[in-house]
């Protein structure tokens, strides 16, 4: 017999979680922390609660393992709901351990108190999927919900931690004999008659390519058919920014659409609806999605589907096709073409496209990159190379401000060799300013680049398109420069191109927790964003 605060510790541990992100109360989260720290886990104390959920679930997804995050109850999990929404809709494994509230608080709905069962449920349901997800301290159903939150599609749990229930002596449940779903081999068939019937496909990678293993097929295909392949944002990496089969990023918007319409097959691999902008699919061709799980509803209906372990589908793939008609030149050109149209016109100042362009140069790909949701993630996301799965971190799921800091303090935690790279804007920074305490108390080897153009410029691009008067979406700039100081961090300013080089180039050298300051011009946002979106 042991308690269910100490088996969930001991569990979570077995299965790869090695951080504790969170806010504490004064009741039972203290057992959990105690119970974390006694099982080799290390507990990070956050600033705010979305922030824990968002590093919990980054941490999770980057180790194969659940994210465990805690609050205290009633404000602390109200102040967790966009990071466990982030979970959610990012596909990210958020295990949030909340304190619940005693029969004789409910009773009264009084100082604090407010029905988080209920808030759960309307976050993401009591049951997705046939997953449970909001739950109380029962261990047989912790663990199948853990067994769960790790399969396709991933996502977060709630667990309300009755402190009777949480320190309570319990059994602990067998082990499960968790695998991927292997695919229907008529489906299988199918799938090889099609593509290989196709003569010009074009492969379009989602999230959940994002393994090793299956990263590594996606790549195969593609160099079996010497075809084109695309990559959301939340795969980049899966095909390499220097594969001779890469050909830009896919979004359903515009700038990818001259390279789709020249196929004469659509194979998407792994492409979750969550990823996509909300416009109708804009091809008439055939799609054959692989996907390792259902999205009902999608954007397209495929002429031919296989669902399963998408590694496998790959691999059985692979071996049943020839090269397509698609020559090296024309894959290149099709590269080529999204660079171009990604790229920024002259300002006069500091362009988005040179903070990044830099920042490449200085760092060379080694750190993790996580970038904030804002028009500098254009740039960002294009121009940062990837070579692996996950080397760059994204909120396009819920596409929340407030994303990158976090994520990167939970990458430089997992890999402090390598550490990370968080590009943001100053209004999503704003909202995790907190988060730099974290770091720097956590000595991360963390830089973080502050795209500062005193404006919400996303925003207000949308606003100049409709042409509307000013709203009250600018403001005095910020020295986030002298706020990370006093966090501790070494920080510096850009304004030119040569400031952000010589910055890049410091931080790169530094380690530890690094701030860049880039004062950018924003009047090249709005071309790139009609180069992209259409």
């Amino acid at each position: 017999m042991t308690r269910f605060v100490e088996w969930l510790a001991a569990d979570l541990y077995r299965r790869g979680t090695r951080f504790a992100f969170g806010v504490p109360g004064g009741g039972v989260s203290l057992d959990l922390l105690d119970a974390v720290q006694t099982n080799g886990m290390r507990s990070v104390i956050t600033a705010r609660e979305d922030a824990a959920a968002i590093m919990a679930g980054v941490a999770g997804r980057l180790a194969d393992a659940p994210g465990l995050a805690f609050s205290t109850k009633g404000p602390g999990l109200a102040s967790a709901t966009n990071g466990l929404a982030s979970a959610l809709l990012d596909r990210m494994p958020t295990l949030m351990a909340a304190e619940s509230f005693d029969t004789d608080e409910l009773k009264f709905l009084s100082h604090q108190v407010f029905d988080q069962a209920a808030l759960g449920e309307s976050l993401f349901g009591p049951v997705a999927g046939g997953k449970s997800k909001v739950l109380q301290p029962e261990a047989f159903a912790v663990s199948t919900a853990l067994d769960a939150m790790m399969q396709a599609p991933i996502g977060p749990a709630l667990l309300l931690a009755d402190p009777e229930l949480m320190t309570a002596n319990i059994d602990a449940p067998p082990v499960a004999d968790t695998h991927r779903a292997l695919p229907d081999l008529e489906a299988l068939e199918r799938a090889a008659t099609v593509l290989s019937n196709a003569r010009r496909p074009v492969v379009i990678a989602g999230l959940e390519a994002t393994y090793d293993d299956v990263a590594k097929a996606v790549r195969a295909l593609a160099d079996a058919l010497g075809a084109p392949a695309l990559v959301t944002y939340m795969a980049k990496g899966v095909i390499a920014d220097d594969s001779p089969n890469f050909a830009g990023i896919f979004t359903g918007g515009a700038i990818e659409q001259p390279t789709v319409a020249a196929a004469d097959l659509i194979v998407t691999i792994g492409l979750d609806p969550v990823e996509l902008i909300r416009k109708p699919w804009p091809y008439d061709g055939p799609v054959l999605d692989l996907t390792a799980h259902i999205h009902d509803p999608h954007y397209f209906t495929p002429a031919a589907r296989v669902v399963g372990d998408l590694a496998a589908i790959l691999t059985g793939l692979t071996g049943a096709v020839g090269a397509s008609d698609w020559t090296a030149p024309e894959i290149a050109a099709c590269r080529q073409s999204f660079l171009d149209g990604m790229d920024m016109p002259a300002v006069d100042g500091l362009s988005a496209a040179v903070v990044v362009k830099e920042a490449v140069a200085a760092f060379a790909g080694k750190p993790r990159l996580a970038v904030d949701a804002g028009a500098h993630m254009f740039s960002a996301c294009a121009f940062w190379e990837a070579s692996h799965p996950l080397d760059v971190l994204i909120s396009n799921g819920l596409a929340s401000m407030g994303f990158a800091l976090p994520a990167a303090v939970a990458a430089a935690l997992h890999d402090p060799a390598r550490g990370a790279v968080a590009m943001t804007g100053d209004g999503g920074l704003l909202m995790c300013l907190g988060e730099l305490k974290t770091a720097a108390e956590m000595d991360a080897k963390l830089t973080v680049i502050v795209f500062n153009d005193s404006r919400l410029s996303l925003i207000d691009i949308k606003r100049e398109q409709r042409q509307m008067t000013d709203l009250g979406l600018a403001w005095r700039t910020p020295d986030f420069a002298t706020v990370a100081e006093g966090f501790g961090f070494k920080t510096w300013r850009a304004e030119t191109g040569e400031e952000m080089r010589a910055a890049a180039n410091a931080a790169a050298a530094a380690g530890g927790p690094c701030m860049i300051d880039a004062r950018v011009d924003p009047s090249g946002y709005l071309p790139q964003l009609r180069a992209l979106r259409g």
